[in-house]
């Protein structure tokens, strides 16, 4: 195992925030917040983070010791300050045997007894199969898992996973193009005969084919399917509920199924999309829809999407549940709402030539943006992904570009708070005059931060933005015809009235 600082990738980072800030780098981690690791000289791609009840941190991924020809599944295992853990596997790091292939999905998830359990889409016998493997805490196959230590679920390209709190599992996967199916497995392994029919729950399904993009399970046990499709011009955002049972709950959305299309800006469209639930029950999407223009100009239509639990759009959000962000290079993958309902969006900046620039923003629950969030610095990354520490620090992982030499894998952590408000947000805010023949004037209590705004008219179209930045703020609709608007802050909503 050999544990190397890359100088020259370390210089791209570049903060102008105190390393306290949320955002920042977290220095009591690694090497200024960064650990990467190149396992025996090979190709490694980190995939799967996750952390023990110790504060451990588990990368899972792939590695490759011929130039990329095979791959193999791996675990390294993290002491909380970044070090390799040596009590595990062969200093810190273990490669599995258990399936062979290139993959780009993985999950690693942590068992009630501190088991690892590692799981991916491989290719066998010119078919695509989900293998889930188990170790024990110490690195060892526990052979009492599924068929020593294993279990496959066949036909698994298009399917997702997810660990119940029983630390039972979960699988949804197309089986054919009018069927989609629940696979209930218990914590040993083994489908669960009281689940559908034989641990299986099959149900019709006309909504055509999509992309599995993930699998949840709500308070009530409902189980949420996210999905995309990418068509001409345009992408669709697919959310599915199934009941506790297995089987699809027809009452949700329109017989099951919410979609939302969102426009693209080129024909050569390609969409990305993650959620989260929020404390009252309800789902967020986050996701962006666009394309590559050319091998340096990446188009991007961010954006979030609301929705009541019985999946009808939530109208408070946005316009008709629905908030498009400023059109960018900015690909989210992936949504995570931390417990004082501050949304993370997770994704990349896209340059259309292999390479991406990892981007992490911060948002308030009505989907503007937190400028008290410094977001990290950016760095490239391939594959990458974040969780919640229980401290609420943002791990994130993925890979050091290919064109750097063979990938290694990158780990680094983020300074943040999850519990606190920030005082500018419970402030009192002011406008006047009001009405007004076109100035109105934004005061603030405490100026403390940058505010976004969004002015709208009363069918939703957007009219004007902009950021709040000093204690009085004016905004100018002497240029719109006579109405009512509506001035959209972080937490404020107001009816202005144009004479």
């Amino acid at each position: 195992m050999i544990m190397k600082t890359l100088l020259l990738f370390l210089a791209m980072f570049v903060s102008v925030f105190s390393v306290a800030q949320d955002g920042g780098m977290d220095t009591s981690f690694g090497n200024e917040g960064v650990v990467i690791t190149d396992i025996d000289d090979s190709t490694d791609l980190g995939l799967a983070v996750v952390q023990q009840d110790d504060g451990k941190l588990v990368i899972s991924g792939i590695t490759s010791f011929d130039n990329g020809n095979s791959f193999l599944p791996y675990v390294v295992r993290y002491l909380p300050d970044g070090s390799l853990d040596n009590s595990f596997g062969d200093g810190g790091t273990l490669i599995g045997d258990f399936a062979e292939g290139y993959t780009h999905a993985m999950n690693v998830f942590i068992d009630g007894l501190q088991n690892i359990i590692v799981a991916g889409i491989f290719i066998e016998s010119q078919a695509y199969h989900y293998k889930v493997a188990r170790y024990d805490a110490n690195g060892f196959l526990d052979t009492s898992f599924g068929t020593n230590g294993l279990f496959t679920v066949p036909s698994g390209y298009e399917s997702k996973m997810t660990m119940l709190s029983d630390d039972s599992f979960l699988f949804v996967k197309f089986k054919n193009n009018d069927e989609i199916s629940v696979f209930h497995y218990l914590e040993n392994g083994t489908l669960n005969p009281d689940f559908g029919v034989n641990g299986i729950a099959t149900s019709a399904f006309t909504g055509g084919q999509f992309k599995l993009e993930g699998v949840k399970t709500g308070a009530n046990g409902n189980i949420f399917v996210l999905g995309r499709r990418d068509i001409t011009l345009a992408a669709d955002i697919i959310l599915m509920q199934f009941q506790p049972d297995g089987y699809l709950n027809t009452s949700f959305g329109n017989n099951g199924m919410a979609i939302k299309t969102i426009d693209a800006m080129n024909p050569m469209n390609s969409s990305s999309a993650g959620f989260d639930f929020t404390d009252d029950g309800k789902i967020v999407i986050a996701g962006s829809s666009g394309a590559c223009l050319n091998e340096s100009h990446s188009i991007r239509q961010p954006f979030f999407l609301k929705y009541e639990s019985d999946g009808l759009p939530d109208n408070s959000f946005g316009v008709n549940g629905t908030v498009l962000l400023p059109i960018s290079n900015f690909e989210i993958s992936q949504l995570l709402i931390q417990t004082n309902q501050k949304m993370m969006a997770v994704g990349h900046a896209q340059d259309c030539f292999e390479g991406s620039s990892y981007i992490i923003r911060r948002y308030y629950l009505d989907g503007n943006i937190d400028y008290s969030f410094s977001g990290g610095a950016p760095m490239e990354l391939e594959y990458s992904t974040s969780i919640f520490q229980e401290d609420g620090k943002i791990v994130s992982i993925g890979s050091t570009p290919w064109y750097t030499g063979n990938e290694d894998i990158v780990v680094f952590r983020l300074n943040n708070n999850p519990l606190s408000v920030p005082q500018f947000e419970d402030q009192v805010v002011k406008v006047y005059p009001n009405p007004s023949k076109g100035i109105f004037i934004v005061e603030r209590e405490f100026p403390i931060e940058n505010n976004s705004y969004q002015i709208t008219d009363v069918v939703g179209k957007i009219i004007a933005n902009g950021e709040l930045y000093n204690q009085q703020t004016q905004i100018d609709l002497s240029f719109v015809q006579s109405g009512v608007y509506f001035l959209k802050t972080s937490n404020s909503v107001f009816r202005l009235l144009k004479n």
